[in-house]
């Protein structure tokens, strides 16, 4: 096959996936923000019922993460958790192309003591937002406490990259590449206080860029992102999750372990973990298991995920 009918494939698919993104978003947006997570679950219980790969991937990470709850149990938290992945689809419209004083009547603020402390030490703020509830909401809040300075690491398919970076931007804030050059400029701006907003549980590709530490109780690839900002910068942190309720949002500010800022990079990304796990403590069905977030590099430590794309029956 030609290179140049493999680029017209990529661009037809590029501009194909970005059509279907703004179709998907403005149909979200147009309906009752309930009435739209009612339709994102439907979709999810569609998922479970056939046994997509997608649930297969939650259930090994809920079998990893929930050890220590019985086999009934855990197929709960499943079913759950991919009625909350089709709510967080669905919902997107309403965060993303609703204007942002909506958003911002949606939102109820838990722990803002916290924020303002962290805020207060004029160092500069770094918010750890793991892949929790609806993380796109998070930026609505902190335009409005600071100014926001984010990091953005495209798709690989660029017109896609180019809608989700615009419908970021529309609450305000400044979006850099996740490139040296771009956390040089992020270490600057916290240093003039500004603030930011990570997911910290993103998997790296390249063993260089964390460690294999515990989280839910089992190894796996931490990025050490955070940790090194933190430690370059002087940033405080505080960890948040924008956690769906009804008729809204309800964002929890929760205070980080003194370890995280340790000179150790072990035993900040250990401390790290168990924040993450202290927040989504109660609303793990919330939490992105659909994400492999039990990966290890290098690979041959420990695939958890071996033969999860071949269908077979629920355990």
């Amino acid at each position: 096959m030609s290179k140049s009918h493999n680029s017209a494939k990529f661009l037809v698919k590029d501009r194909l996936a970005a059509g279907v993104l703004k179709v998907s978003l403005g149909l979200s947006a147009l309906m009752p923000l309930e009435f739209a997570r009612r339709c994102g679950r439907l979709l999810g219980r569609f998922l479970y019922a056939i046994n997509s790969t997608t649930v297969r991937v939650i259930r090994r990470n809920i079998e990893l993460a929930y050890q220590e709850l019985s086999p009934f149990e855990q197929e709960a938290i499943v079913k759950a958790s991919i009625c909350e992945q089709g709510a967080l689809i669905s919902e997107m419209g309403h965060v993303w192309r609703r204007p942002p004083a909506y958003v911002m009547s949606k939102i109820s603020v838990v722990g803002q003591a916290y924020f303002d402390a962290a805020l207060a030490d004029q160092r500069g703020v770094l918010v750890l937002a793991p892949h929790v509830g609806n993380w796109e909401v998070l930026p609505h809040h902190l335009v409005t406490q600071g100014a926001l300075f984010g990091l953005f690491e495209p798709p690989k398919l660029p017109s896609v990259g180019n809608e989700v970076l615009a419908n970021r931007r529309r609450p305000g804030g400044e979006y850099v590449p996740t490139t040296p050059k771009g956390l040089v400029q992020l270490i600057r701006h916290f240093k003039r206080g500004g603030l930011t907003g990570i997911l910290p549980d993103q998997v790296p590709n390249h063993e260089s860029a964390g460690l294999n530490v515990p989280f839910m109780g089992v190894d796996c690839f931490t990025a050490s992102l955070c940790a090194n900002l933190l430690s370059k910068s002087g940033a405080r942190a505080v960890v948040a999750g924008a956690f769906r309720v009804q008729g809204g949002w309800e964002l929890v500010y929760q205070p980080v372990s003194d370890g995280i800022y340790s000179d150790d990079l072990d035993t900040a990304l250990r401390a790290m973990n168990r924040d993450i796990e202290t927040l989504i403590t109660g609303r793990g069905e919330q939490y992105q298991w659909s994400y492999k977030r039990f990966r290890t590099l290098p690979r041959s430590l420990a695939d958890h995920y071996s033969g999860i794309k071949r269908r077979g029956g629920k355990k």
